[in-house]
């Protein structure tokens, strides 16, 4: 090299080097993008945060009979409906003028008794008007009543109150809850299911008016009415435990009565023949009991209706309809 040939700039190659590492790094990274397992796993990944997202979502849904709501907390005490008061089962459509602040002819109205308790360090209201009985198909009914409007809840105070709701069951609905909106965030109560239109049978002729289960009972507490049937009502000496196949001794065994209570008798609901078959033991007798022969007749089943009440009832109904073999 002459002294008049420019030397190198060695600082020149280091960058030159550096560039070249910068475009083969960002060649390799789009390569590793493109590759088809990649884009699977992403799908995968997507698909997998968006059914959890359902989950959650739905699972908010659920009904709960207590919650807390920004220092609020509410529990549903009773849900219960009232038979169409328009309808005598003899198919009399009594004029509602005769019955003044009642449903109307067609319409079943819900009672809800809920509790309010503020467990905040300030003051909270409640709001009639953030309850909503909410179908599966149709519209949203809002309350009515007295009861409606607002009231203060100082720290640590108590408000007990009720609310109402006429709703057309008439009509396809599907599963009935109750929705309480506050402060941004959705509570579901439950409520069962309303009893049977009667004045939608043929005309012509007087309708007894059975029991129906379903107007008469509370919500039901499967856990207590487990304790019941174990501990309380000894019905495990006669039909075993559900859980054990072949445990029963004398009645029949009960694994399996949440689907056969549904078929047993055609047009009948499950919850209630077993509302009946409790109360009223000779209402009717089972086909099969232990070792599958026929089940006698009287049938040997003490009498139970004047043993519990309706809450009792309501709970070991429940803790029947969870056992479905």
């Amino acid at each position: 090299m002459t002294d008049n040939e420019p030397s190198s700039d060695p600082s020149r190659g280091s960058a030159r080097r550096q560039q070249n590492r910068e475009l083969r790094q960002q060649r390799e990274a789009l390569e590793w993008w493109s590759k088809p397992g990649i884009w699977i796993f992403l799908a995968a990944v997507a698909v997998a945060a968006l059914g959890w997202g359902l989950v959650i979502r739905e699972g908010k849904k659920i009904p709960v009979e207590q919650a807390e709501v920004d220092g609020l907390h509410i529990e549903l005490s009773r849900a219960r409906w009232i038979l169409d008061q328009m309808d005598h089962g003899e198919n009399f459509q009594k004029p509602s003028v005769m019955m003044p602040d009642m449903p109307e002819w067609g319409a079943q109205r819900v009672t809800l008794d809920l509790s309010f308790q503020n467990r905040s360090k300030e003051k909270r209201n409640y709001a009639g008007e953030e309850f909503f009985l909410v179908p599966e198909i149709g519209d949203e009914v809002p309350p009515i009543g007295a009861q409606i409007g607002q009231a203060p809840i100082a720290p640590g105070q108590t408000l007990n109150t009720a609310l109402h709701f006429d709703f057309d069951t008439r009509e396809p609905h599907g599963k009935l809850r109750v929705a309480w909106r506050h402060k941004g965030e959705t509570v579901y109560l439950p409520i069962p299911e309303p009893a049977e239109h009667y004045h939608l049978r043929p005309r012509g002729g007087e309708v007894a008016l059975p029991q129906d289960a379903r107007l008469l009972l509370p919500i039901g507490k499967s856990a207590r009415g487990k304790g019941l049937y174990d501990n309380v009502l000894g019905c495990g000496a006669c039909h075993g435990d559900p859980a054990i196949p072949d445990s029963n001794n004398i009645g029949p065994h009960l694994g399996r009565i949440a689907l056969e209570a549904e078929s047993r008798i055609e047009g009948l609901p499950g919850p209630q023949y077993l509302y009946d078959s409790i109360r009223d033991p000779a209402a009717f007798i089972a086909p099969e009991c232990k070792g599958g022969v026929p089940c006698e007749t009287p049938t040997a089943m003490p009498e139970y209706a004047s043993l519990m009440n309706l809450q009792d009832f309501a709970d070991v109904i429940a803790y029947l309809l969870e056992q479905d073999g």
